[in-house]
């Protein structure tokens, strides 16, 4: 849904970002992480919008992009697997 007028305001959205997800404490708490999926990375966000928006949280996206992925560097990071013993 965009704003009317083009107001400078946050944008209702159906998909939600881990890396650039802002909420109140108590939404981890109301709806915490799967135990029953560990280590699950592909398909994180949508298990978690699912039971989010099914506890009555809505999703909103800024109205300009303020962080991105530089996708086309020449030396990734580690992924998160490589890292275990950290």
């Amino acid at each position: 849904i965009r704003p009317k007028d083009g107001a400078n305001v946050p944008i209702l959205q159906v998909w939600w970002a881990a890396g650039v997800s802002f909420s109140r404490g108590h939404r981890i708490a109301r709806v915490p992480y799967d135990c029953c999926l560990p280590m699950l990375f592909d398909g994180e966000e949508t298990s978690m919008a699912y039971r989010m928006w099914t506890n009555g949280y809505d999703f909103y996206a800024f109205h300009h992009s303020v962080v991105f992925h530089p996708y086309d560097r020449k030396k990734g990071p580690p992924l998160f697997w490589e890292n275990s013993n950290q």
